[in-house]
């Protein structure tokens, strides 16, 4: 028989369940929207979604009124006709639509096949495109030229006007061919697995004249390994799958060689500089080369690899000339973005004759303006307050359009909101004045193709979205929609909440959020669980509504778990200062220190924290912090789960190591890996890794059960079979696994809650 406290256990966890992203999604609706402008800028289409399905809907820019993009019924009808079964209006079998014929026809695609009719479903035509669905070369943006890349790594340009194909390149070897990607950009083998095609990697000249590619050799870069146990076909024999990643401290680094060729000849020309360190991208993937405005000029940034110096260079496509225009050093590395994997802030104006460059050397990131050879003509932006992206230049008015967080007084630092500023000076004047954040997302807004109207979207973790339309002024044209989160709050779901807290130094602001059961009784003490995730290059707690629906917090408190994250110092979006706390001394793991000191001040303003039962969870760099606090607070976090971790920085890829710990070896490196701690261990600690993981290598967690079978600890380890390092179920998508979500939930059940979890309970089954 089963207990009445085992069936209100499996009623939690039901209760979890439904709360998981796959789950909640179809309760919210419009809960993003993005948003399509017509080429001339006078209008825009989105999906609006309901109950009863969605629409495409299309608004005027003037005027923001809206209307059908097309007439549903009709299209349903005409589908229903050529396909032989029935299509409903309000579900039609596509997501989204392009116009054609100045806007007279729509083209989509069902399936693998590209249809095409009028606005009224007329003339519906069928273009079956053999392509479609697969993945295509890198195509212009005229749509006349493709690029493909050969099995042997060479280039070939295809001439779709024209008929003729002409070989670019003709030298490739294994390892050192063209518009290729860097085997150490983390999912290497996973590409393999899910059979995926890495688009050539080129960029197009404006006028398609030219186009930007690169050499990249990888020749000499050490190997690392993963060891399939149990291939999914059945085979007995366990499959070695091998990749070639940079570790810190390797002499060998992967080097792109950028090269130029003409479109009309195939003419090839290499640009006179130095290969660019390429360990996890290329300079073209990260957004670290771009053509200028007449197509005349090649741009491309350069970091030496300590990063505490970068060069800003033109190159001519048809000499191959290069010349540096900024350089700037520092004594921490440069990050010309507020994000480390951020598009650089960096614009260079139509004429060469004026340049914006990004620099944290006041202490916060922000913009100036420089002359075309580099010299400075005034500062744009300053103050204690940063700027996160340069979004778009109007020349013709002289206004820079930027994102920027922690100007406006009394607000969460972390809200990013819009500004303009002029280019001849003055202050920035803000364009979105809600309190809440804009965008959760590059590109935060979408201006129109003109730069005179955007739209912007913002929310909050206790706010559900609204999208607006406003004027390039910041002047509001109309509310476009809201999102309806009604369904959702019916199942039970609550709004986490806001709360700060000082960090350990006493002084310091630092910001996180709340997650309560569904039946919080304040009268009664929870247990705690922190979700963590240190950065540094990359914040933990969610600030729009968009990421907090499906959020791993909500799962867990529905078993009666209350739960909290924060970002503590050297993590980004505050002060150069605030980030560099983590430089060198990675071991601080995100502020462990802080974290703890923000879950002691939580405890006394909130009696229902039960400080003598916290855990603490974390993937990836979250699972490296989660053993820290473990290790360095026995006392305090009783029980954690670690999966995917990098418990030691010498096993990532150089990019991330070398970064944030510094030149290999140095200062840092010795006290930074988790199993000199091992000794430490005193709670319940259940390591996780997948044995395909090509971003973190299992290596790193066995390494560290390693140390702690030498330090006679007692722990709990779980190794998913053909799973990569977000344990995705299904290759080439991002569902998490259910077994693993179903162990974590157990884990903190039985060690933290004290009680017996259901047995073999199914997530996705049939419970």
């Amino acid at each position: 028989m089963i207990s009445e406290q085992q069936k209100a256990m499996r009623e939690r966890y039901r209760r979890a369940e439904a709360m998981l992203y796959r789950n909640v999604k179809s309760l919210v609706f419009n809960l993003e929207t993005p948003v399509r402008w017509l080429p001339d800028s006078t209008a825009f289409w989105y999906r609006s979604e309901s109950a009863s399905g969605y629409r495409f809907l299309l608004v005027d820019a003037e005027t923001g009124r809206q209307r059908k993009a097309f007439g549903h019924r009709m299209v349903a009808h005409a589908l229903s006709v050529a396909l032989g079964r029935e299509v409903e209006p309000r579900r039609l079998p596509f997501e989204t639509f392009e116009y054609v014929a100045d806007s007279a026809r729509i083209r989509f695609e069902v399936g693998d096949v590209r249809w095409e009719c009028g606005l009224d479903g007329s003339s519906l035509q069928e273009r079956r495109d053999p392509g479609l669905g697969k993945e295509p070369g890198n195509v212009s943006p005229s749509g006349r030229y493709e690029v493909t890349r050969t099995v042997g790594g060479d280039l070939v340009l295809v001439d779709q006007v024209e008929g003729r194909s002409l070989i670019l390149s003709d030298d490739a070897e294994t390892a050192y061919g063209y518009g290729s990607s860097p085997e150490g950009r983390n999912s290497a083998v996973t590409d393999r697995m899910g059979n995926r095609t890495i688009t050539p990697r080129v960029l197009w000249s404006p006028d398609e004249r030219h186009l930007l590619s690169h050499r990249l050799d990888e020749r000499r870069v050490g190997t690392m390994h993963l060891w399939q146990g149990a291939p999914p076909d059945g085979s007995l024999r366990p499959r070695l799958h091998s990749y070639r990643q940079a570790l810190p401290g390797d002499a060998e680094l992967p080097l792109a060689h950028l090269v130029a060729f003409e479109t009309d000849t195939g003419r090839r020309t290499d640009l006179s500089w130095s290969p660019l360190e390429s360990p996890f991208l290329t300079p073209i993937e990260l957004g670290n080369a771009w053509w200028s405005a007449g197509s005349d000029t090649v741009f491309f940034l350069d970091w030496d690899r300590d990063r505490r110096s970068v060069r800003l260079v033109s190159a001519d496509p048809a000499t191959g000339g290069c010349v540096v225009l900024v350089e700037e050093e520092n004594e921490t590395p440069i990050d010309l973005n507020a994000l480390y994997y951020g598009r650089p802030n960096v614009w260079v104006g139509t004429d060469h004759q004026e340049i914006i460059w990004y620099s944290a050397r006041s202490g916060w990131g922000h913009l100036f303006l420089l002359d075309g050879g580099g010299d400075p003509i005034r500062q744009l932006t300053s103050g204690d307050w940063l700027v996160t992206d340069l979004l778009r230049v109007d020349e013709e008015t002289r206004t820079a359009y930027l994102m920027g967080t922690g100007r406006e007084p009394s607000r969460d630092p972390y809200y990013h909101h819009l500004y303009a500023v002029s280019l001849d000076g003055g202050m920035p004047c803000l364009l979105t004045p809600e309190d809440a954040e804009h965008g959760e997302w590059p590109p935060w807004v979408d201006f129109s193709p003109d730069g005179r109207y955007f739209v912007d979207r913002f929310s909050r973790i206790d706010q559900p979205p609204q999208t607006v339309l406003r004027k390039s002024s910041g002047e509001l044209v109309a509310k476009v929609t809201e999102a309806d989160v009604s369904p959702l709050i019916a199942v039970g779901w609550r709004y986490p909440e806001r709360f700060s807290a000082k960090a350990s130094d006493g002084e310091t602001d630092l910001y996180g959020m709340i997650v309560l059961p569904y039946d919080f009784d304040p009268t009664e003490k929870y247990p705690v669980v922190e979700s963590v995730y240190p950065g540094p290059q990359a914040t933990r707690t969610p600030r729009g509504f968009t990421d907090v629906v499906g959020e791993s917090t909500r799962c867990l408190a529905e078993l009666g778990f209350v739960v909290f994250a924060v970002d503590g110092s050297g993590t980004p979006g505050r002060s150069r200062a605030f980030l560099d706390a983590s430089y060198r001394w990675q071991g601080r793991a995100g502020g462990v220190a802080d974290h703890a000191a923000v879950l002691e001040q939580l405890a006394e303003t909130r009696p229902y924290i039960d400080l003598d039962r916290v855990g603490i969870y974390g993937h990836s760099a979250g699972a490296y912090s989660t053993v820290r606090a473990m290790l360095e607070y026995p006392d305090l976090y009783r029980v954690g789960v670690a999966s995917s971790g990098n418990h030691d920085q010498a096993l990532t890829n150089v990019t991330w190591g070398e970064r944030w710990v510094g030149p290999f070896p140095g200062p840092g490196w010795d006290t930074q890996a988790n199993r000199t701690l091992a000794r430490n261990l005193q709670g319940k600690l259940l390591l996780v890794t997948g044995d395909l993981d090509d971003n973190v290598n299992p290596a790193s967690t066995l390494q560290l059960v390693d140390a702690l079978i030498k330090a006679n600890r007692d722990f709990d380890l779980l190794v998913l079979p053909n799973r990569n390092h977000d344990y995705a179920a299904t290759w080439g998508t991002w569902n998490e696994d259910p077994y693993f979500t179903r162990r974590r939930w157990d884990y903190f059940v039985e060690h933290l809650l004290g009680e017996k979890p259901p047995q073999a309970y199914q997530v996705g089954g049939s419970d």
